[in-house]
């Protein structure tokens, strides 16, 4: 047979109060209300748990109950403790995903936006569940939304080949890995299968390659710009829809729609990062 918790925490303010009075204030409920547990709870079991008189008297069934159920009442208490503290503690820190690509953009946007809450950033290349107060905003790529999330586009992403000073001219290539992602449709412009040239598995991989002498590479433009030792030789008119992304959740707080705001504005503004 079920027993609800607050069936359970009822008989135990009415044991440790010693009236129904007491334990409605404690609970926050009337006196009918109380009443009306203890008799459901009763013809459930098939036994009176209290003596009607002149003052509550519990069963010895009853006190049983009432002693296993001040150390749940102990237990509760802590979790709201810890819930509350954690809940207060996230309404401080907003949360940012992204990916090991995009996380230099983004921290370029963070320096410009300075958002006065603590920010957690996780760089993953999964995409994260975005759950108010666990996980804020998202940085990614693609085509639209899910109906779970409210995005912003920030725009398309500027993609160009660059090229090391004096540099080798062959072509860096993408793992077989990296040239697969729906988000990089630009490996399409880059040939494949060129004799002796050096492959990359990841963006930076790439970039820090081509920074190195040993070929052009086709990078994000945020990737390349302000490298002294690049040059960039022309634009490639492939890169994804960028968008900072939100769960789509009623009640979200103001000072996280101000941060999305100004992050967004931060974004928009980086010199050289999108297309449009």
């Amino acid at each position: 047979m079920h027993i609800s918790w607050d069936e359970l925490q009822t008989i135990e303010a009415l044991v440790r109060t010693g009236s129904v009075e007491a334990a409605g204030r404690e609970l926050s409920l009337r006196h009918s209300s109380v009443s009306r547990r203890v008799a459901a709870l009763e013809a459930r079991l098939g036994t009176a748990l209290f003596a009607r008189g002149a003052r509550l008297v519990p069963s010895a069934l009853t006190l049983r109950i009432a002693e296993r159920a001040a150390t749940m009442r102990v237990a509760a208490r802590d979790i709201e403790d810890f819930v509350g503290a954690e809940r207060r503690g996230r309404e401080r820190t907003v949360v940012i995903t992204t990916s090991d690509v995009l996380a230099p953009l983004l921290f370029l946007a963070l320096a410009k936006a300075r958002p006065v809450q603590a920010v957690e950033v996780l760089v993953s290349d999964d995409e994260l569940e975005l759950l108010p107060g666990q996980v804020d905003l998202a940085l990614r790529p693609g085509q639209n939304p899910s109906g779970a999330l409210r995005g912003r586009r920030l725009g398309r992403l500027k993609v160009g080949v660059y090229r090391a000073r004096g540099g080798a001219p062959d072509w860096l290539q993408p793992s077989v890995e990296l040239r697969a992602r729906a988000s990089m449709s630009w490996w399409r412009e880059v040939p494949k299968d060129v004799p002796g040239a050096v492959t990359c598995s990841s963006l930076l991989a790439m970039r820090d390659a081509c920074s190195a002498g040993l070929g052009r590479a086709a990078l994000p433009a945020f990737l390349a710009h302000g490298d002294a030792r690049l040059q960039f030789e022309r634009e490639l008119d492939a890169g994804p829809p960028l968008w900072l992304l939100a769960p789509m959740a009623r009640g979200i707080p103001k000072e996280l729609r101000e941060v999305q705001r100004d992050l967004f504005a931060a974004l928009r503004a980086t010199e050289g990062a999108f297309v449009e």
